[in-house]
């Protein structure tokens, strides 16, 4: 980051090294606060690059702001994804502060001319649903590109999505948004899932479908309720494709399901099923639409017909020859295709038979004695993780890890050096099952105010992981497991490598990738309630580990070994 200073240049200006700040759009003020987790109001302008000749959107964050690591963190993720349909990270710049203002830090990014999709809205424009689905479309591709850098946009909303004066499709806030105001639907499974969802029906049918969601966030109004959900885009608006409802029913955690529909549980997922959508109200032109079915009853027709009527020279004359020809021809049609349907019927009754009691037929240059291609039945794939090579990885250290929470009492957030009942750390990873590391025991399931709490578990150098085994402490639990090749302060900073709800006692949890890192994080954000204390009118939460077990496979011993 570059130092920069705040001053004035020229009557009225404001100034942050080459950048000048225009219009301010908006002043953001947290409705939460917490002790030990200070927010402070946040504000976005409209400012100029002097050196590049553009308009730029500046949003500055106080330096004391306890979210400001995490939205540094999202902007550095951010701007390494490279796709045209995003307002990019441009720059990240410290300002020092003076008598009147505190020290902050600009995030600047680009700016674009045009009109939000709550802007659309509000004038009483809904979509055509071919257009709506073409547009979420789009912008679920950027997101699965986003998604290829372990990055999302976790803030979804009409604001969000612009577009330009040349009619293009913008995407803002890209990681940023949501670590400064957190997702829109904290309840949501996935949040890009669910805002995609949640984008199709507001542009299908000018509401937003949630029922509890403070409307003022999104700019749009709600949904009618139906019950405890919200009902599907067809039921608000008429005449809405079935492939509508569908993408939206499976996506977006309010709206009523019907009985066996899957949800979609990725954003790349959605991606797939919207481009289905697109292709299926939207076909490509020229394209027929008939089935195979339909293709060959018409090319059968033509041929009988072919044989059937006259040639288009024919002369004026030829339509009065005698009835007797034209039913012989008519005859003679008929046969020769009843002739050719008897022979094909043959022709594919006799293949049968061969596969059924025919030899396979193997090419002589195909077979090699000893090391033959034949030696070894197929796979469909290749597995990641050979069941001979994967073992339990010896376990360096243990030790506790709480970033969010501040045991010195000094307002502040403690960062890698927060710690919880550190001093037990080390039964989770001990032979005795007996022994446990236990939570603190708090009042809500959500970890207090602090959002998790957990433990950081030291490989002693990178390793590829295969599967995490877990023996938890009660019912219950949501856990999250993380890898990083460093402590990192932020648990958001880690990458995600699995994740369960409600876990039970025990479980084994494998990613759907590969993974490396020499630190894991078993990071809890919901915790089992204590049986014991259901009976009182104010219930306990508490969580632990009485073993865990890592396994994997170590790249340098296989270097070395090759």
């Amino acid at each position: 980051m570059n130092d920069t200073k705040n001053a004035g240049d020229g009557a009225g200006e404001r100034r942050i090294d080459r950048y000048v700040l225009h219009e301010r759009i908006s002043l953001h003020t947290p409705t939460e606060q917490f002790d030990g987790y200070r927010q402070f109001p946040t504000e976005l302008w409209r400012g100029h690059d002097d050196v590049l000749d553009r308009a730029v959107s500046i949003r500055l964050i106080r330096k004391d702001d306890s979210r400001l690591n995490r939205v540094l963190g999202a902007a550095r993720a951010a701007a390494l994804v490279d796709d045209r349909r995003l307002l990019r990270i441009l720059d990240v710049m410290d300002v020092p502060g003076d008598n009147e203002e505190p020290a902050r830090t600009a995030i600047v990014s680009e700016w674009a001319h045009g009109q939000h999709l709550a802007d659309r809205l509000s004038s009483g424009g809904l979509f055509d649903p071919t257009v709506a689905v073409q547009t979420i479309a789009e912008v679920a591709r950027t997101l699965a590109n986003c998604a290829r850098h372990d990055i999302g946009h976790g803030r979804l909303r009409p604001t969000a999505l612009l577009w330009t004066e040349a009619g293009e499709i913008r995407l803002r806030g890209l990681a940023v948004d949501a670590a400064l105001f957190g997702p829109i639907d904290p309840a949501a499974p996935d949040a890009d899932v669910d805002g995609l969802g949640c984008l199709l029906y507001a542009m299908t049918t000018g509401r937003w479908p949630a029922l509890s969601v403070d409307s003022s966030k999104v700019h749009t109004p709600l949904a009618p309720a139906a019950g405890r959900t919200v009902p599907m885009p067809s039921r608000v608006r008429a005449g809405m494709p079935s492939e509508i409802d569908d993408l939206v029913t499976r996506s977006v955690r309010q709206v009523a399901r019907p009985r066996g529909s899957m949800p979609i549980t990725s954003v790349n997922a959605f991606t797939s099923l919207a481009g289905s959508a697109e292709d299926y109200l939207s076909p490509v032109p020229g394209a027929s639409s008939s089935s195979v079915g339909d293709r060959l009853r018409t090319a059968a027709t033509a041929a009988t017909t072919a044989i059937t009527t006259t040639s288009p020279d024919s002369t004026e004359h030829d339509s009065d020859l005698p009835r007797r020809r034209v039913g012989f021809l008519r005859f003679t049609g008929r046969l020769i295709a009843f002739a050719f349907a008897v022979a094909l019927t043959a022709g594919i009754a006799w293949f049968g038979w061969q596969q059924v009691v025919g030899e396979p037929v193997v090419e002589e240059q195909d077979v090699v004695v000893g090391d033959s291609i034949l030696e070894t039945g197929a796979v469909p794939f290749v597995e990641e993780f050979d069941s001979g090579l994967t073992a339990v990885l010896p376990i360096e250290a243990v030790r506790s890890y709480d970033p969010l929470g501040d045991d010195n009492d000094d307002g502040q957030p403690d960062g890698i050096d927060g710690k919880e009942r550190n001093k037990r750390a080390e039964l989770a990873a001990d032979a005795d099952g007996t022994t446990a590391w236990l939570t603190r025991k708090y009042n809500t399931p959500t970890v207090g105010d602090k959002g998790g709490v957990g433990l950081i578990v030291d490989l002693g150098s990178p390793k590829q992981l295969s599967t995490i085994d877990l023996d938890l402490v009660g019912f219950g639990t949501d856990v999250d497991i993380r890898v990083a090749d460093q402590i990192l302060d932020d648990p958001d900073l880690w990458t995600d490598f699995a994740s369960v709800n409600d876990a039970g006692p025990e479980i084994t949890l494998r990613s759907p990738r590969s993974v490396t890192g020499q630190y894991v994080l078993i990071w809890f954000t919901g915790l089992p309630v204590i049986p014991e204390s259901t009976t009182s009118d104010s219930p306990r939460y508490q969580g632990g580990i009485r073993q865990l077990s890592i396994a994997g496979l170590d790249p340098q011993e296989i270097v070395d070994g090759q």
